[in-house]
C-alpha cells in the first residue's frame, strides 16, 4: 500500500500495488485462523506474487526514468 498511496507514482504502479496488497491481505486472513498455505498454494498467494513483482518492476522503471540531480 505504500506504493499505492502517493499520487507521485504512476497510475499502473498504484493500481498494481493496491491489488497486490489486497491479495496479500486476503492471504494473511487465511493464515491467521490456522490455514496452511505455502507460496504455491492456489489461488492465493500463487497469484499475489506475480502482481507484486509487476508492481516492483513498474516502480523501478519509474525511478529509472526520473532525472538525476
Amino acid at each position: 500500500m505504500l506504493i499505492s498511496a502517493p499520487k507521485v507514482m504512476p497510475l499502473l504502479a498504484r493500481a498494481l500495488g493496491g491489488i497486490a496488497a489486497l491479495l496479500f491481505a486476503i492471504t494473511a486472513l487465511q493464515v491467521f485462523p490456522g490455514g496452511s498455505l505455502h507460496p504455491l498454494s492456489k489461488p492465493l498467494p500463487f497469484f499475489a506474487y506475480p502482481v507484486f513483482v509487476l508492481t516492483l518492476f513498474d516502480w523501478a522503471w519509474w525511478c529509472r526514468r526520473q532525472p538525476v540531480d
